[in-house]
């Protein structure tokens, strides 16, 4: 009797193994379930565009596609900004918005969104970098690196040191943070004349929906708005189809619906 439930049961898991879908690969952001094969990681030198991002030259938004952070290999962006004495500020607003199913009201309160459930599906998450491009370890359109270095002491101990000038605050308060998934980011930095600085645009996560990461990006003169929030730069929602109602999947614009109040 004992071995007849055991062969029942062995079986049973047997059944059980074959009816799954096993497959860890979906899981992985550069996977591409339908064509079943990986995406290559998406580094784009941005100063090589016709009108690259510049200091106060506007709004620029992009796109970027996923990174292969299992290997270490990450997409993104880079370009140039020429230093020029004065204190310049970056910031980067991910797709889409932290919550889509809220709104703020006459008074810059967030109140709920009558019109729209959080849906997650379309976010992603963007890390921001800044240094001297001297000390940039990555390769323009190639290879996405940081600031990150070392250097000897006294004694002759190798010592890591972090280079990176965008010195951000996290939840806490603590500096060195970054912001989550479709969150926007931000710092300051004096630059120094006749020097070059290179921003960096890490993907850490893109959007399950598309795969494909929209950003908005601005480089303005002087210190950093004391406020920074999804209403601060606009374009880094995907269009959404030509005759589209607004919907929990796919709205007409879901900056507005987040930004413009109904009230």
């Amino acid at each position: 009797m004992f071995r007849l439930i055991c062969v029942a049961a062995l079986v049973c898991a047997g059944l059980w193994l074959v009816s799954c879908n096993l497959d860890t690969r979906a899981l992985l952001q550069d996977f591409d379930p339908e064509a079943g094969t990986f995406e290559t990681v998406d580094v784009r030198n941005l100063d090589e565009r016709d009108q690259p991002p510049s200091i106060d030259g506007g709004t620029y938004v992009g796109t970027l596609g996923p990174s292969n952070i299992g290997a270490g290999l990450y997409s993104g962006a880079t370009f140039t900004i020429p230093g020029n004495g004065e204190r310049v500020c970056v910031i980067v607003d991910p797709q889409s918005v932290w919550r889509d199913d809220l709104q703020l009201d006459s008074s810059n309160n967030e109140i709920a969104n009558p019109f729209m459930t959080d849906f997650p599906h379309d976010d992603g998450d963007l890390d921001l970098l800044v240094g001297l491009a001297s000390y940039y370890t990555g390769t323009p359109g190639e290879v996405i690196g940081d600031f990150l270095g070392n250097f000897p002491d006294s004694n002759g101990v190798e010592r890591a040191i972090d280079l990176n000038l965008c010195l951000q605050e996290d939840y806490h308060g603590q500096v060195g943070g970054t912001a989550g998934r479709s969150t926007p980011e931000a710092c300051s930095f004096v630059t120094l004349p006749g020097v070059d600085y290179r921003v960096v645009l890490q993907v850490y996560s893109v959007p399950i929906d598309d795969n494909e990461l929209r950003y908005a990006l601005e480089v303005r003169s002087g210190e950093c708005p004391v406020t920074i929030d999804e209403c601060t730069l606009r374009g880094d929602a995907d269009p959404a189809p030509e005759g589209a109602l607004p919907s929990e999947f796919d709205a007409q614009d879901v900056e507005e619906l987040y930004c413009d109040s109904y009230l």
